[in-house]
């Protein structure tokens, strides 16, 4: 899930005409050009309609998959088109390096055509054509599906309901702020050839599809995609013997088709992906024989006389508040536009409907002013927030109930618009004790009780297949007012903390699931605050006397950069809990005593999961730090310094990793025997330099029990210090943790699970 940002402060309504001169849009204009990529993506094979998301870029070719990653298939024996995910290192650019490629999902490789494919603005609901083989009927046509992400892998693909097989279906591109998809079909009653068609996604479903025809014409129209208001195509209309072009034009109902300036050759040019902000993106060109991907910069020109403009200043600093996010926003909530504010504090909104009421909001911690101007630039009005000129962001607190509006990004199923409540009641004053067997309502907004649960051992509860289009009133049984409710989003993180009322009410009201991370204050009774946070609980062991009485120890936890986040004391039973910590790459954890007299290499730490689930057993570092990985495993991370220099020594043919990583046979503590190269080359490189120290994170499949995998993979990592300390590598200088089953990389592949992940530092 994207980042949540600040609360929205400014919530007023007004009418723009009553402040601003309005005005039609005059001309757009848009130019573009061409910037072949400098790094090694595209190969001898067709690499063709590239889609981007947070900094992995999607694309269909008909390369050899990568064996090692994506597994056997039978492309030897057809060469297939599949769908392809690479990560983007550095600025987004044509010469950003492209790391990591492999297919997105074998679920999708089905030995035939699998491509092109879109994403939803959340990532979590991808739009793909495949073209499906049937033994009796021969080759069907290609057909669009739909599937879901979950836990990082994607569902098995469904057919949506208006395919036909009897005519092409392909090219999807969905445009969220509207739930509606783009395709491209040869079905009958078009204008001729392959057209452009679109469908929304209604209460009811998909929507018959509608041909666009201020764009379809007698040849083919392929290949579409929407951004600002804008459908990009590819045609060839100029005749078949030009190939494809890119055209574009402004999705009014009026056909006002125009080339894409700057982009299009002599050869078949299709395939584009532009960003919102239309200052760049990629396309497709065989200009040089092969459909490769190439960068483009974009450059949007609009006349126009339709705007609403104005200033904002921080109330009580002597700033400006540059580069901040302001919304316009409409009925139900819906984002009419967003944009941010210049150095200057300034920001224009154009092409309002200026018949219609609007809120401007504004996403930030500190308290604004709000001026409007007219089109000459002269001010017209000051917007307060309430009578005293103060725009608040209040945190929750210890009295006060809360109104949820937020279901995280990757707990809504957009194609259903549903979404999936994942949380949690816990005591506030209490550690390791819960709201067990508490009866948990969802009432609707007639008083109906829609669903019921009950709480399990460590007050967890699940709501699934909530309609996003209902309010409801989340009830429980118990008024106790120590009780608090986490929200949590598909990776575990908590996302919201409310308090309930004294009815032991949590209100929870729906969402338009374009507008889902934004949390918003509707009444001065109705509190709750938004972050992105984890909250991480567990005790301390000493190993030596696990009967030790270690309450009183103080728990501090710091950032990746050394700052103190917060301080904790254990309960009697060594216990202990933080609820707002920073959802960091690396968390560090140091135990100071409390009077006692231990010996703090003895400890071991232990983190529990929501569930009561042992996740990690950490040992204290040489700097004195228990250091906890919550991603785990991170492929995008960047290699450190030492890592990055002496990677391709320490791997040797084993490079495809890009990671030092080795691997463990089923139930096995000792390293496969082919992994043993890649811990002689570390112990010539640790012995060459005395300085580096080495941290293991190991882990295991999850065949076992979570206990038992926990030993596992503590075992994994102690046999390779003991391969380390047996080759002269002094013991002080390894750090092991151990994550057991809690990260696991791949559910369908085990033998990738079984693994210990390498750090030099």
């Amino acid at each position: 899930m994207a980042i949540l940002r600040s609360l929205l402060i400014i919530t007023l309504l007004f009418n723009v005409s009553s402040f601003a001169q309005t005005y039609d849009v005059l001309k757009v204009e848009i130019t573009c050009q061409a910037k072949p990529l400098t790094s090694q993506l595209n190969t001898s094979a067709n690499e063709f309609s590239p889609y981007f998301f947070e900094d992995v870029l999607y694309f269909s070719s008909d390369r050899d998959p990568d064996y090692f990653l994506g597994g056997e298939n039978n492309w030897s024996s057809v060469k297939c088109i599949n769908l392809f995910q690479t990560e983007v290192k550095g600025d987004i650019n044509e010469t950003s390096k492209y790391k990591n490629t492999r297919l997105v999902s074998e679920k999708l490789n089905i030995g035939t055509h699998t491509g092109p494919a879109c994403l939803s603005t959340t990532g979590d609901t991808l739009f793909l054509s495949q073209v499906k083989v049937d033994k009796k009927s021969g080759v069907f046509k290609p057909q669009i599906y739909i599937c879901t992400r979950e836990n990082n892998t994607f569902s098995t693909p469904k057919l949506l309901p208006f395919n036909d097989p009897n005519f092409s279906f392909t090219h999807p591109a969905y445009n969220s702020a509207e739930q509606r998809l783009y395709f491209s079909s040869d079905k009958s009653g078009g204008a001729g050839g392959k057209d452009l068609y679109s469908t929304q996604l209604t209460d009811a479903g998909w929507s018959t599809p509608t041909p666009i025809t201020e764009a379809n014409t007698s040849e083919d129209e392929v290949f579409p995609f929407v951004v600002e208001n804008i459908l990009f195509y590819a045609s060839n209309q100029n005749g078949k013997a030009n190939g494809l072009d890119i055209f574009w034009e402004l999705l009014d109902g009026i056909s006002n088709r125009q080339p894409l300036e700057g982009l299009n050759s002599p050869k078949d040019d299709f395939g584009l992906y532009v960003f919102s902000e239309m200052k760049n993106g990629y396309f497709t060109t065989n200009r040089n024989g092969n459909d490769d991907i190439s960068f483009l910069d974009m450059s949007k020109t609009v006349t126009i006389s339709k705007e609403m403009a104005g200033t904002f200043k921080f109330k009580n600093l002597n700033t400006i508040p540059s580069n901040m996010t302001v919304q316009i926003v409409g009925e139900n909530d819906f984002i009419v536009q967003e944009t941010t504010t210049d150095e200057n504090g300034d920001f224009v909104f154009r092409q309002l409907d200026y018949n219609k009421e609007y809120s401007i909001k504004a996403l930030s911690d500190e308290d604004l002013e709000l001026s409007l101007k007219n089109q000459e630039g002269v001010y017209v009005a000051d917007l307060l927030g309430d009578k005293n000129n103060v725009f608040t962001y209040r945190k929750i607190g210890a009295d006060n109930s809360g109104t949820l509006s937020l279901i995280p990004e990757d707990m809504i199923d957009f194609a259903l618009n549903e979404g999936h409540l994942s949380a949690q009641l816990i005591y506030e004053d209490k550690v390791g004790v819960y709201p067990k067997g508490i009866k948990v309502m969802l009432v609707d907004e007639k008083g109906n009780t829609a669903m019921s649960t009950l709480t399990d051992e460590k007050g967890n509860f699940d709501f699934k297949k909530i309609s996003m289009s209902t309010d409801y009133v989340l009830k429980t049984q118990e008024t106790d007012d120590r009780m608090v409710l986490l929200i949590y989003d598909l990776k575990g993180n908590v996302v919201a903390q409310l308090k309930t009322n004294e009815k032991g009410e949590f209100t929870y009201r729906k969402l338009n699931p374009n507008y889902s991370n934004t949390l918003e204050i509707q009444e001065t009774d109705e509190d709750a605050f938004e972050y992105d946070s984890q909250t991480i609980w567990g005790y301390f062991e000493y190993n030596t006397n696990k009967k030790l009485n270690r309450e009183g120890l103080i728990v501090s936890a710091y950032n990746e950069n050394g700052d103190l986040v917060a301080s904790e004391i254990t309960d009697k039973e060594g216990l202990f809990r933080f609820r707002n910590l920073p959802i960091d790459r690396t968390l560090m954890f140091q135990l100071k005593e409390n009077g006692e007299n231990f010996i703090l290499d003895n400890f071991t730490l232990y983190i529990y999961d929501r569930y009561g689930q042992k996740i990690a057993g950490l040992r204290r570092g040489q700097d004195g730090y228990f250091t906890y990985r919550p991603l785990g495993y991170d492929k995008s991370a960047d290699l450190n310094e030492i890592e990055a220099e002496n990677l391709e020594f320490i791997l040797g043919d084993q490079l495809k990793r890009q990671r030092i990583m080795v691997y463990f046979d089923s139930n096995q503590e000792q390293v496969k025997s082919e992994e043993l190269k890649i811990l002689n080359n570390l112990v010539s490189l640790l012995k060459s330099n005395p300085a580096i120290k080495v941290e293991i994170n190991a882990y295991a499949d999850a065949k076992a029990t979570d206990e038992y995998n926990l030993v596992l993979s503590l075992k994994r990592g102690e046999w390779i210090r003991d391969y380390f300390t047996k080759k002269g590598i002094a013991a002080n200088r390894i750090i092991i943790n151990s994550y057991g089953e809690s990260r696991l990389i791949d559910e369908k592949n085990d033998a990738l699970n079984r693994r210990a992940e390498i750090h030099l530092y």
